[in-house]
């Protein structure tokens, strides 16, 4: 008979088993909020806009990401490297995962970022906002990609993936610049939320649900800082195969975070809070005019400057004698928009920082 396998448990010689449960766990974490956001986004707007697509893409490298780690664990990854034979440390190095899973923690961070920009630049319709959000997304884009540049060549060819041999660069200094960076570009995705909503003429209580689903990126900010703590830790140590097991943790907490609190504005508690916040237009986006379940902030122009430049044609719209214009819809519906100016001097003439802004509008149903 053959005798059993010994069971993996966690020891203090071996970490292994725990960061494959961890990971395991956390992956699942990370898709069971992406087919949350899925199926909100199905149930309230039926289509998908580019933060998604980016979030899809980045739920792709996270399970790669989770899967590369595995494979460290089952090739030596928890365990003292004196208790492993020359054969399973040269696997261990050979295999690559380390390199391979920095590049995929590298590039799925700045997708999750990006994800979460596109979809503060698609709710506001404030060009300053949005200047911010660009100018926010573009640092993010090329710090990233300078950053996987530097991570992929760390060492000298042809095998810029092993790390024990002379020729790398600082790993230190340069995972702990890529640290502090991480910290700053999350800071400003806590900053910018809250300067957006401010703007939002809402109730307060709807302004905290909007702002807190966004706020929820803390928990970002202190796993990276925990990363960072764990990693200058094992800097510098012989022990890599052992003392490197919580700084990939530390990592993949870091990431599946940055994913799921990605997610969390996509729900539908936020998404009411927005449209009542904003401009109540689900039932224009029912009937493919657009409205906020679907980022269409660009409807308020549509809606407001839209005119026909054939004379011939009927415009949709009709003035009434308070200033606003009906909206014909199908199945005698019409909406009432209307803008209210504010022509007082006295008054801030910065129409985004006043009540010029503010859109009123009436729905009109009639059955026959």
């Amino acid at each position: 008979m053959s005798s059993p396998q010994p069971q993996r448990v966690d020891t203090p010689s071996n970490h292994g088993p725990i960061v494959g449960v961890m990971t395991w766990f956390l992956l699942a974490t990370t898709i069971c909020a992406v087919i949350a956001r899925v199926a909100t986004k199905l149930a309230i707007s039926r289509r998908f806009t580019s933060d998604d697509f980016l979030i899809f893409v980045a739920l792709g490298l996270s399970i790669g990401q989770g899967v590369s780690v595995i494979l460290q664990t089952a090739n030596g990854l928890g365990k003292h490297a004196d208790t492993l034979s020359a054969p399973q440390l040269d696997k261990f190095f050979k295999k690559q995962y380390d390199y391979i899973s920095n590049l995929l923690f590298v590039l799925n961070l700045c997708l999750a970022k990006l994800s979460v920009l596109q979809m503060l630049g698609a709710i506001t319709p404030i060009k300053t906002h949005i200047r911010m959000v660009v100018g926010v997304g573009a640092f993010v884009l090329v710090w990233s990609l300078a950053s996987i540049f530097a991570a992929a060549f760390q060492c000298r060819l042809p095998k810029p993936w092993k790390v024990t041999e002379n020729g790398c660069i600082d790993r230190t200094g340069f995972w702990d610049s890529y640290g502090a960076l991480n910290l700053v570009t999350e800071a400003a995705l806590l900053a910018l939320p809250l300067i957006v909503v401010w703007k939002i003429h809402t109730q307060p209580k709807k302004k905290t649900v909007i702002f807190l689903c966004f706020a929820s990126r803390i928990v970002v900010l202190a796993a990276i800082i925990v990363q960072l703590v764990y990693h200058n830790h094992a800097a510098h140590t012989s022990d890599i195969t052992f003392k490197m097991w919580p700084v990939v943790l530390s990592a993949q907490t870091v990431q599946s975070l940055s994913i799921i609190t990605a997610c969390i504005p996509c729900l539908k508690p936020f998404l009411e809070s927005l449209e009542s916040g904003m401009l109540r237009s689900d039932d224009l986006r029912r009937r493919g005019i657009g409205g906020v379940y679907g980022y269409g902030s660009h409807n308020l122009t549509h809606l407001s400057s839209s005119r026909s430049n054939n004379k011939k044609e009927k415009s949709p719209f009709a003035s009434d004698s308070s200033g606003g214009r009906h909206y014909r819809l199908p199945n005698n519906i019409s909406t009432v928009v209307s803008v209210n100016r504010n022509d007082d001097p006295k008054r801030d003439s910065d129409s985004q920082k006043s009540s010029a802004r503010i859109i009123k509008y009436t729905r009109t149903f009639s059955v026959e």
